[in-house]
């Protein structure tokens, strides 16, 4: 087998047919690789030429000025925000950010993972909590200063800087409870592997259940996407005409439900309640201003980068922050219609 002149792990993952990640546990945690599998990488691995100076290990001898993020999409601007606001801060120092998206599962990240190590990244933003334990036990094992966030964990391995996923829902279907709504409709994200959205179900239906309320929740298997919410409405109306109230787990979702509902002329909120989640900036001037929750996209950005810049250039500890939220009240919101 000819050697190659620059070789890296995606190379050997694809000669050896298998992921990123099983040639780079085959490096650094040998113990969850079938032998027959490790030996089969290792022995590729030196034909072409390849030696497992991972990134990880480059840092102990050098600094690369570069941060990697991970995050589920950039479609959605909630997650633009935050990125932007953490790049800011980091080229403020010189730092230049590599952003992939993963997508909403959290669970198989462990290639994305690697791909940046790869890069030398010298710090990792997460969305979110790490799922796979391999993951965990490699991002320790190699000592990669490591912030999740979008969520807030009390007994997380790695520190997280992020809101009260639980606190935030609950919030909101109080607002609907307490303007007379009985019968409502969570419209979730994918929930394999999301701990966002797990959590915001969870609290939803805790609520409704303590209150002995109707509820119901409908999850997107496909494209988390305004089409989605504008398809879904209508199918709630046509199949559960008793619901009130609608909440939708991001303001993308708020929009086409309230571009669905115009469309079989259905008044909001006189005949069905809609809720947001992420506060965007179009949500204002929707037709009528959605009643949302406001995240604190740009706040998390900031402190994530200052945690990391305080770890890597300072030696400090990365720090966990809870952040609040707010329930925006506005028009597509109202009592219970009589």
């Amino acid at each position: 087998m000819q050697k190659k002149t620059s070789v890296n792990i995606i190379d050997v993952a694809r000669v050896a047919n298998v992921s990123v990640a099983t040639v780079s546990r085959s490096f650094n945690n040998p113990e969850v690789v079938k032998p027959k599998v490790r030996e089969k990488i290792l022995q590729i691995a030196a034909d072409l030429g390849y030696t497992a100076n991972s990134a990880a290990k480059a840092l102990r001898s050098k600094k690369t000025k570069v941060i990697g993020a991970i995050v589920p999409t950039l479609d959605h601007s909630i997650y633009a925000t935050m990125i932007h606001a953490f790049q800011n801060t980091l080229s403020e120092q010189g730092y230049v950010v590599y952003v992939v998206s993963c997508g909403f599962d959290s669970s198989d990240i462990f290639d994305k993972v690697t791909l940046l190590l790869e890069r030398s990244a010298e710090a990792l933003l997460i969305v979110g909590e790490i799922l796979d334990e391999n993951l965990e036990k490699h991002l320790l094992k190699m000592n990669i200063p490591t912030v999740c966030t979008y969520s807030y964990k009390y007994d997380s391995v790695f520190p997280f800087i992020g809101f009260d996923n639980y606190a935030s829902i609950t919030t909101v279907t109080d607002h609907l409870y307490a303007l007379g709504h009985r019968n409502i409709t969570m419209i979730c994200g994918p929930l394999k592997g999301n701990d966002r959205q797990i959590t915001r179900v969870e609290a939803f239906e805790n609520y409704m259940a303590n209150k002995q309320a109707q509820y119901s929740v409908i999850e997107c298997k496909g494209d988390y996407n305004i089409a989605f919410g504008s398809d879904t409405i209508k199918s709630i109306v046509q199949e559960s005409p008793n619901v009130t109230a609608v909440i939708c787990n991001s303001d993308v979702i708020a929009f086409g439900v309230l571009a669905g509902a115009k469309e079989i002329g259905i008044s909001i909120p006189d005949q069905i309640s809609v809720t947001g989640c992420d506060n965007l900036e179009f949500a204002e001037y929707l037709t009528p201003p959605l009643t949302t929750l406001r995240i604190p996209a740009e706040q998390m950005g900031v402190l994530s980068a200052k945690t990391i810049l305080e770890n890597l250039n300072n030696k400090k500890p990365l720090q966990s922050f809870l952040l609040e939220t707010d329930l925006i009240t506005r028009a597509s919101t109202s009592a219970k219609p009589q």
